[in-house]
């Protein structure tokens, strides 16, 4: 029977297990690409019977099958994977008698994000600093110490404040995680006719994070797909799959 695939406009979504915690696969969000690429190694033997060389023969042999993908959504865990970190969701709360040592010009960083309601006190609790004159809020609610104003420069101060919902992101504690990479994508040039490509196990590198540009922002990812020996068979790829539906 004749195989009448022909041209490939794709558009779908990617999904991602961690191996060391698998919990099904979470869906990344936004990519704008997607791509697979085998790296070869060259074996090559020089013909060394006739003057000028030539080669006599060569093998070439795969080192590494890469994935590429630029993420899109700055979700928790995409971030930490980037940075080979973990993600951590806190509920909101309250915060009292936070304690920060004060100078006059220069922000004091609260450990929660979001904060509102933010009362600002001295070190004993007795005297209640006032909102434009002491001090004054940022766009996520920490206090920026006022010059002018009664806070002493080096004295303690109090901070009580209510913070947001917000996730946690530690960097650099979860090196060496592996993960099952799938997508579900859609042929646009033959009418969303789907394709499923899986990599049983996949081995990222970091990414880099970028926070401040004129244009929206991404995570460029690339991970090397490593061998599953579970999969066991004559004919069985040990590394990848596809699934193109006709």
């Amino acid at each position: 029977m004749a195989d009448i695939r022909g041209a490939f406009l794709g558009v779908g979504k990617q999904y991602i297990e961690d191996l060391d915690n698998p919990k099904g696969l979470i869906f990344i969000g936004n990519c704008n690409s997607l791509s697979y690429q085998a790296e070869v190694q060259d074996i090559e033997e020089q013909d060394y019977t006739t003057p000028g060389g030539g080669l006599d023969t060569s093998v070439q042999r795969i080192s590494a099958l890469n994935i590429t993908y630029n993420a899109r959504h700055f979700k928790a865990e995409n971030m930490a994977r980037a940075l080979y970190g973990s993600a951590t969701d806190v509920a909101s709360g309250t915060v009292t008698a936070e304690e920060h040592v004060a100078h006059p010009g220069a922000l004091i960083l609260l450990a929660r994000p979001g904060a509102t309601s933010v009362v600002v006190k001295d070190e004993a609790g007795t005297t209640t600093y006032v909102l434009d004159t002491d001090y004054t809020l940022d766009p996520a609610g920490f206090p920026i110490i006022m010059e002018g104003g009664s806070i002493i420069d080096g004295s303690t101060i109090q901070v009580d404040y209510s913070y947001a919902k917000h996730a946690t992101i530690q960097a650099l504690v979860a090196s060496g995680k592996r993960f099952r990479h799938v997508f579900v994508g859609l042929n646009e040039a033959r009418s969303g006719k789907p394709v499923v490509i899986e990599c049983y196990r996949v081995n990222h590198s970091p990414a880099s994070l970028s926070f401040i540009g004129d244009e929206f922002q991404g995570m460029e990812f690339t991970a090397k797909v490593e061998k599953d020996a579970t999969k066991v068979g004559t004919g069985l790829s040990q590394y990848m799959v596809i699934k193109d539906v006709e």
